[in-house]
């Protein structure tokens, strides 16, 4: 029977006449029945409010770009979701402009085969931007979890006429590579065209006017609108209806943009409804702007599927919706921070006399996302489930200078900072990685030294076993990965302020440790002096040498020879270090 209703359902649609629609141009528009409207999910006031931009991902299928009407400080940012409003990830754009902080819509787009963002800085509710328009652009990435900062291009706009004007409805076609914008007044709305291209730099670009739109007729307030990725379809929504024009073969969308619309009769009126974006030629979302809770609507193209039950868009099956795990934490100060096995708390160490670190990055389950307010970070899920741990910052007072040879037997504790922690036989001890992160996370895979200003510092292996390593300083790679020695390594790092030196497990084998620590400053040279003999010397030293006592020294990730007061590199004597 159900057959027989959609057969029948198809032959009365193919020979009844559309019912006539909205007064456009002086008639009435045809009547597009082909879409079904769902609610597909909600965007939550908690991730982001009053969202007035959608578009839909090409990197990365399945997910829905978005913006909010608050693009200040820190929230000059976009984030990812998914059609059931859950948040998958967050971009911070630092842009060349800040006072220009009316965003209002966004797009996507292809240009010399690379994916795009763009966010259109365009509004201007009281016109007093005249010439001050700007579509913020950059290479579009996959979607992960966590939060990216990116710095974006700019194009600045004015209108033909050299006036203000207000807009909210930003639109890309992939077909002629240009931006279409629609201004928003309270009576005829008009069409405008600008080529998106690179390289344009700071010079001002004025649009060129398709037409209005209705020519004459009134088309009220036009609040977002988008482009479907095969360019087939111009939709320009208001909140009372949904407007379509159907690109006909390889003509422009401004010969398109002429030709009477359709009007979608699923649409149903949503107040301050600003975004509409395309995910495919059959299927767009919808939602408005909102200080609260408010429901994302899809509207599915009846294409012989039953229309009461379409296609309903789920997160991608590759990513476990519920999964909200940190795999590692890293603060502002560059140290790595630990979460004890089935604590909620974030550890970390800093220097005292210095501002409390923030967290800096979190590395995540797939999908999910994290948040810093005050002394908590939100983990939340694609699901939209959370998790919330506790920040646990300690001062720590560097040890004071000493000429002198630490050896360490465990009662350093105080200045020296180990999740994994003393051992008698590995002395202060990191861990090899792992590829789960459980070393990671639990702080193991690393060392700190808080130390005063020195020149240089001498480090030495556990005494059996050398392991490679990477150091870094107040949590800047200092060198390349190279083998902690035995015999010591002598880094020259030339710190005029009390600093933390780290030493960072490099290998997937064997857990390693520190055994040994000495400083000098310029005016200790002896500090340099007795540093265990190496084992073999380089055949490049100067003929009739000797052996002697040397040591090695890294330096701006090169490898030194030092002995008494000459220093070498492999082909020969330095004389300018």
């Amino acid at each position: 029977m159900k057959k027989i209703g959609l057969a029948l359902i198809a032959l009365m649609m193919s020979v009844i006449p559309l019912a006539a629609g909205i007064s456009y141009n002086g008639t009435s528009l045809q009547e597009n029945n082909e879409f079904t409207r769902t609610q597909c999910g909600t965007q939550l006031e908690s991730v982001m409010k009053e969202i007035s931009g959608f578009a839909c991902s090409r990197t990365t299928p399945g997910f829905i770009w978005a913006h909010g009407d608050e693009n200040t400080g820190n929230n000059r940012r976009i984030i990812a979701i998914t059609p059931s409003g859950s948040l998958a990830m967050t971009i911070k754009l630092t842009t060349p402009n800040t006072t220009r902080d009316d965003w209002e819509d966004i797009a996507t787009g292809v240009y010399n085969n690379q994916n795009y963002i763009f966010v259109g800085a365009v509004g201007d509710n009281n016109l007093a931007f005249n010439d001050q328009y700007y579509i913020y652009y950059f290479e579009e990435p996959a979607i992960a979890s966590g939060t990216q900062t990116v710095t974006v291009n700019t194009i600045r706009f004015g209108y033909p006429d050299n006036r203000a004007h207000n807009t909210e409805t930003l639109m890309y076609d992939n077909v002629e590579q240009m931006f279409y914008i629609t201004d928003k007044v309270d009576g005829v709305c008009h069409l405008y065209r600008l080529p998106f291209r690179t390289d344009y730099g700071s010079a001002l670009q004025r649009l060129t006017e398709v037409c209005a739109l209705g020519n004459g007729s009134k088309f009220k307030e036009a609040n977002g609108g988008d482009i479907s990725p095969d360019g087939q379809w111009m939709a320009i929504k208001s909140e009372k209806y949904v407007l379509l024009w159907q690109r006909q073969g390889s003509e422009s969308l401004s010969a398109t943009a002429l030709r009477d619309p359709v009007q979608v009769m699923a649409y149903e009126k949503e107040e301050q409804g600003e975004s509409l974006a395309w995910r495919n030629d059959s299927l767009f979302y919808t939602t408005s702007d909102s200080k609260k809770d408010t429901p994302i609507y899809q509207y599915v193209r009846w294409n012989g599927t039953t229309p009461e039950n379409p296609p309903l868009d789920t997160i991608p099956e590759t990513i476990d919706s519920t999964a909200k795990a940190i795999n590692e934490v890293v603060l502002s100060n560059g140290y790595y921070a630990y979460i004890n096995s089935g604590e909620t708390i974030i550890r970390g160490w800093y220097m005292a006399g210095t501002p409390a670190p923030a967290v800096s990055t979190c590395l995540l389950s797939q999908g999910a996302s994290w948040s810093q307010e005050n002394n908590h970070v939100t983990i939340s899920a694609l699901d939209g489930s959370t998790a919330v741990y506790t920040l646990d910052f300690q001062p720590v007072t560097p040890v004071d200078f000493t000429p002198n040879e630490i050896v360490f037997n465990g009662s350093e504790d105080s200045w020296v900072k180990s999740a994994y922690g003393w051992a008698d036989d590995k002395k202060w001890r990191f861990s090899k990685t792992d590829e789960d992160y459980s070393r990671e996370i639990a702080g193991k895979t690393h060392v700190e030294f808080f130390l005063p200003a020195c020149d240089t510092v001498v480090l030495t292996s556990m005494a059996s076993k050398e392991r490679d390593v990477k150091f870094y300083i107040n949590g800047e790679a200092f060198g390349s990965k190279t083998k902690l020695l035995v015999a010591g390594n002598t880094l020259i790092v030339n710190q005029s302020a009390p600093f933390m030196l780290s030493v960072v497990s490099a290998q997937s084998s064997g857990d390693g440790g520190v055994a040994s620590l000495r400083m000098a400053r310029k005016n200790n040279p002896t500090g340099i002096d007795n540093t265990p003999s190496l084992e073999s010397e380089p055949t490049s030293l100067p003929a009739g040498e000797g052996r002697g006592e040397a040591s090695k020294i890294l330096r701006n990730g090169i490898l030194y020879i030092l002995r008494g007061e000459q220093l070498y590199t492999i082909t020969g004597l330095k004389t300018d270090f």
